[in-house]
C-alpha cells in the first residue's frame, strides 16, 4: 500500500517539471533532463527509503513472528512436557490404582470367602437352632399333653392326697400355656408328681386325719393307708369303720368308701389301725419288737368292684328288683323297646284270637252243613255259614249262594270272597314284623348313645383302668341285648302266625272247591 502511495507522489513532481521546462530551449531540455535525473534519482531514494523502511517493517514483522512463533513453540513444549508430566502423573497414578486394584481383589476374595464361610457357619448354626427350638417345641408340647392328661386322670386315682396333686398340676398348666413358658420347670414338677405317685405305692403311713364317714362329714379318724392297695379308716368318736375299694363306675369316682363291712372284717380292720398306732409310738417300739402281734387286714390286690360285692354286707337282690335295675342301665332307649314289647305282646294276642276264631270251624258245623248240601237245602246252609260269622264260613257263604246258578257265578263268588277274607287274616302282619326288624336296631342305638356317652365321661374325667372301659361298654350294650331279647320271640310268633295264616288259607281252598264240587257235580 505504501508503493503505491509512492509512485503517485513521483508522477506528480513529473508533471509538475514539465509544466515548467515547456516555454524553454535545449538548455531548458538539458535542465529539465538533469531535474528529470534528479528527480528521478529522488525518487528511487525515497523509494529506497520506502523500501528500507518496508524490509524494516518487515524484519520487524518477521522477527515479531519469530518471537511469537518462539513463544508458542515454547508454549507448545511446556504444554507437552505438562502432558508428559500428566501423563507420566496419570501413569503412576493409574499403576498405584491397578496396585490398588489389585490388592483390594484379593482383599475382596479374601472376604468373598470368609462371607461365605461364615455364611455357612450361620445357616448350620440357625439349623442347628430351629432344630433345637423344634426339639423343645416337641418336648414342651409332649410334656403339655402328658401334664393334661395326667391332671385329667387325678379326680379318678388315689384320692390320698390328691388335693396338692391338683393344685401342683394345675399351676404347671397355667405356667405351659404362658406365651413363654418355662418348660424346665413344667417338666420338674410333673416329674415330681409322677415321683411322689410312684413313692405313695411303695409306703406307708398312719396318723390322724379328717374324713367322712358314711353320711357323717368332717370326722376325726385314724387312717392306715399301705400303699395305694389299702386306706383303713376308724373313727375316733364311736370306733366306726371303713376302708377304701375300687369301684369302676363311670361317673369318674374309680374309689368309693365302704362302710356296710363284716363285723369280723370290720374287728380286723380297726385292731390293725391299733396295732399300727402302737407299732409307731417311740416308747413302746421295745416292747412292740419283744411281742410281735399279727393282723389280718384285707387287701383289695385286684382293685375291682367284685371285691367290694365280696367282703360287704348286701342283700341278694330280688328278680323283680335284678330287672328294674338291668332296666336303669339301659338307658332312655329302654323306653321304646319297652313299648315295642308290649305293642308287639298286644298284636300277637289279637292275631291269635282272630285266628282261632275267624280261621276254624267246628266238626258238628261241617257235619250239619254237609247234610244240608247233601239234602240240597243251599239256603239253610246259607243261613247257617251267616251265623258263625267266621272267615271260612263267609268264603261257604259265598258258594252257596250262588248255588242256584252256574259254576262259573260260585266261582268268582268264591273269588271275591277269598280276595275279600284273605287280607282279613293277614291284617297288621307287616307291622309285627317290622317291630321284630325295629327292635334291634333300637337296641343298637342305645348302645352307640351309651357309648358316645362313655367316651365324653372318659375324655372329661379320664381313666386308668381298662376295666371301666368294659363296664361302661357292658352297660351300653344292655340295649342290644334288650332289642335281641324282644326281636327273637317277635320273629319267632310272627313265624308261627304265618304258618298259621296259611294254613287257614289252604283250608278255604280246600273247603271251598269240596263244596263246588258237591253242589256241581257234573261241571
Amino acid at each position: 500500500m505504501m508503493n503505491s502511495r509512492m509512485k503517485i507522489f513521483a508522477a506528480v513532481l513529473l508533471s509538475s517539471a514539465c509544466a515548467f521546462a515547456w516555454p524553454g530551449s535545449s538548455s531548458k531540455e538539458e535542465k529539465a533532463a538533469a531535474e528529470q535525473a534528479r528527480i528521478q534519482d529522488s525518487l528511487k531514494l525515497v523509494e529506497l527509503k520506502n523500501l528500507q523502511r518496508e524490509v524494516d517493517a518487515l524484519t520487524r514483522i518477521r522477527l515479531q513472528k519469530a518471537d511469537s512463533l518462539e513463544k508458542k513453540e515454547a508454549a507448545h513444549w511446556t504444554k507437552r512436557y505438562a502432558e508428559s508430566q500428566l501423563t507420566e502423573e496419570h501413569q503412576n497414578e493409574t499403576r498405584e490404582l491397578d496396585g490398588r486394584y489389585s490388592k483390594l481383589s484379593t482383599d475382596l476374595g479374601r472376604v468373598t470367602e470368609e462371607v461365605m464361610a461364615s455364611k455357612d457357619v450361620t445357616t448350620d448354626a440357625e439349623e442347628k437352632a430351629k432344630s433345637d427350638e423344634s426339639a423343645y417345641d416337641a418336648l414342651h408340647t409332649q410334656v403339655r399333653l402328658s401334664l393334661e392328661k395326667t391332671l385329667g386322670e387325678v379326680t379318678g386315682d388315689y384320692p390320698v392326697g390328691m388335693d396338692g396333686r391338683l393344685v401342683r398340676l394345675k399351676g404347671a398348666q397355667l405356667e405351659a400355656d404362658k406365651q413363654n413358658p418355662n418348660t424346665l420347670s413344667v417338666t420338674r414338677t410333673y416329674l415330681e408328681d409322677l415321683l411322689m405317685r410312684h413313692q405313695m405305692t411303695y409306703s406307708q403311713s398312719y396318723g390322724d386325719e379328717v374324713s367322712m364317714v358314711g353320711k357323717r362329714p368332717d370326722v376325726k379318724v385314724k387312717r392306715l393307708r399301705l400303699g395305694t392297695i389299702f386306706l383303713g379308716e376308724v373313727a375316733n368318736d364311736n370306733g366306726e369303720v371303713q376302708a377304701l375299694l375300687r369301684t369302676g363306675a363311670l361317673q369318674g369316682k374309680i374309689f368309693e368308701w365302704n362302710s356296710a363291712l363284716p363285723l369280723e372284717m370290720a374287728a380286723s380292720i380297726k385292731t390293725a389301725v391299733t396295732v399300727s398306732a402302737t407299732n409307731l409310738t417311740s416308747e413302746n417300739a421295745a416292747a412292740t419288737s419283744a411281742a410281735p402281734v399279727s393282723v389280718e387286714i384285707p387287701l383289695d390286690i385286684l382293685q375291682n368292684k367284685a371285691v367290694k360285692n365280696a367282703i360287704s354286707d348286701t342283700k341278694e337282690l330280688t328278680w323283680q328288683e335284678e330287672l328294674k335295675d338291668w332296666f336303669k342301665k339301659g338307658g332312655i332307649v329302654m323306653y321304646p323297646l319297652l313299648l315295642a314289647a308290649v305293642f308287639a305282646i298286644l298284636l300277637c294276642l289279637e292275631r291269635f284270637l282272630v285266628l282261632m276264631y275267624r280261621g276254624r270251624l267246628g266238626r258238628r258245623f261241617m257235619k250239619k252243613l254237609n247234610a244240608f248240601v247233601e239234602a240240597k237245602r243251599y239256603e239253610d246252609a246259607a243261613n247257617l255259614c251267616l251265623k258263625k260269622c267266621s272267615s271260612l264260613s263267609m268264603v261257604l257263604f259265598a258258594v252257596l249262594n250262588k248255588a242256584n246258578e252256574n259254576r262259573d257265578a260260585a266261582e268268582k263268588s268264591l273269588q271275591e270272597a277269598l280276595l275279600r277274607e284273605q287280607p282279613k287274616l293277614e291284617r297288621r302282619m307287616s307291622l309285627l314284623a317290622a317291630i321284630g326288624s325295629i327292635a334291634p336296631l333300637l337296641g343298637l342305638l342305645g348302645t352307640v348313645t351309651g357309648i358316645i356317652t362313655l367316651f365324653t365321661v372318659i375324655t372329661e374325667v379320664g381313666t386308668n383302668d381298662a376295666r371301666v372301659l368294659a363296664g361302661g361298654i357292658s352297660e351300653a350294650l344292655v340295649t342290644t341285648e334288650a332289642g335281641l331279647v324282644i326281636a327273637i320271640p317277635v320273629m319267632i310268633l310272627h313265624g308261627l302266625l304265618s304258618e298259621k295264616i296259611d294254613r287257614v288259607i289252604s283250608e278255604f281252598y280246600v273247603q271251598s272247591m269240596s263244596l263246588l264240587n258237591k253242589i256241581f257235580p257234573s261241571a
